[in-house]
């Protein structure tokens, strides 16, 4: 598989521990909730999920593709 980012392009990837987060009360952090804080950084998404409720790993990857540098 291959990927090619544009300039400007964000890709998150997110291991199935921040979806799966779950609360005491057995609710689920989900997709949704993933998908409404996607534009954050990695941390503030691993943290968010993590303080939700934590029973597997919780890793969030960001990846930002930038323009070039223009040489003088």
């Amino acid at each position: 598989m291959h990927l090619y980012l544009h300039p400007g392009d964000r890709l998150l990837m997110i291991s199935d521990g921040i979806p799966e987060a779950r609360r005491p009360t057995g609710e689920l952090f989900g997709f949704d909730r993933v998908r409404n804080i996607s534009s954050e950084s990695a941390f503030f998404i691993a943290d968010t999920a993590r303080a939700f409720g934590q029973e597997d790993d919780i890793t969030a990857l960001t990846i930002r593709r930038l323009a070039p540098l223009h040489r003088a």
